[in-house]
């Protein structure tokens, strides 16, 4: 583990291998944690949205629901590259083997919580959309998690503070813990965009909008989680995460490029494809706010690269034979990743094209399960 790490966030972070997690809503419903429920309840009562330590108060309750979630250090695992293992060093990430689910709701809470104790304490450059998409990221993966054949309404975000940046290596702990909470979120993502591909093989199509309409909502977090993780002035990159990016503190073979949870998501998306055109058919706004949310996901990528190295510098962590722009690189694989959902021009239906997020959380929709707005 690299030094300065337990001095910007709690480390070991313990975080599942995204290969085991279910791949269907059924298998979900058979392994969700029995704490789950208690857990959701815990974080969505109205009293916890007050202000940002009632929401802490009520993370921290919450990990006491789900108790201690045990787990098996891995070893060697043949499905993790050496990039994988590189960069979960890196940034203190530790696998373990054990309940998926679980796990996953512990990292959630984990990361829930190193994000408030950060906000709370320095504050926040996010915009309120962005500072909202990322709380609510915590709370549709924990409560869909719950009950995965509803769509969590949304809950108001507590307002955050103005951001206050006079604690030395602040810009690095937003830097290590939004990149903790991009992998979660990641692999909620993943969860339920092969929930929506299980549902097409099962021709469940209720289950595959509840699915597409959470992957949705998971691919805004992800794109606020980056700009969480990039809220950071020009002296804090230099000084404090540039660093940390170059030999000898990075590991040799770390590289953005390579996270296993976004790997895990990729490989999602792409046997995804058809099931996203089978429900577009039907409801072709699942697919266009999906497309959307990926898109300005992508965009977030490239600005907060941009805003660091230039829009025309190599990224730190290329090889030395590659003069490639960073931002260049993302857009190339953006299209790769964009080309792998199908075109929504190309899905012929009648239905008229809406944002899945607004119907579901108005309670319209198929599996729309609203709860009261708070």
């Amino acid at each position: 583990m690299t030094d300065y790490l337990p001095d910007v966030a709690t480390v070991p972070f313990i975080l599942g291998r995204p290969e085991d997690l279910p791949d269907s809503i059924p298998a979900i419903e058979a392994a969700v944690p029995g704490t789950a429920v208690a857990l959701a309840a815990r974080i969505s009562d109205p009293a916890a949205r007050t202000g940002l330590g009632a929401l802490r108060a009520a993370v921290a309750a919450a990990r006491g629901d789900l108790g201690p979630v045990s787990g098996t250090p891995i070893g060697e695992d043949a499905q993790e590259t050496r990039p994988n293992r590189d960069n979960d060093l890196a940034f203190g990430i530790e696998r373990r083997r054990g309940e998926p689910l679980s796990l996953l709701l512990a990292a959630l809470l984990a990361a829930c919580e190193g994000a408030l104790e950060l906000v709370d304490d320095q504050g926040t450059g996010l915009d309120s959309g962005d500072w909202q998409d990322l709380v609510d990221g915590f709370d549709v993966s924990a409560r869909w998690i719950a009950s995965p054949r509803q769509v969590p309404g949304r809950l108001p975000a507590p307002a955050p503070r103005p951001v206050r940046r006079s604690s030395p290596m602040d810009g690095l702990r937003r830097w290590v813990r939004g990149h903790h909470i991009f992998m979660v979120f990641a692999q909620g993502c993943c969860l339920a965009v092969s929930g929506l591909a299980a549902a097409e093989r099962d021709g469940d199509r209720e289950a595959a909008a509840v699915a597409a309409a959470v992957a949705t909502r998971m691919m805004r977090a992800s794109r606020a989680a980056l700009r969480f993780a990039g809220d950071a002035t020009e002296t804090q990159y230099q000084g404090e995460i540039r660093p940390t990016l170059m030999p000898p503190v990075a590991p040799p073979q770390m590289s953005g490029l390579r996270w296993r949870d976004h790997e895990a998501l990729v490989r999602a998306l792409g046997a995804a494809g058809s099931a996203w055109a089978w429900l577009g058919a039907e409801q072709p706004g699942l697919l266009e706010a999906f497309r959307s949310a990926l898109d300005t996901t992508y965009d977030a990528h490239k600005g907060v690269c941009g805003h660091f190295v230039g829009s025309q510098s190599p990224s730190l962590l290329a090889t030395t034979r590659s003069g490639r722009p960073a931002v260049g690189v993302i857009e190339q694989f953006h299209r790769i990743r964009a080309d792998l959902l199908p075109d929504p021009a190309d899905v012929s239906d009648s239905a008229e094209a809406s944002d899945p997020a607004d119907a579901f959380d108005s309670g319209e929709g198929s599996g729309g399960g609203r709860e009261e707005e708070r």
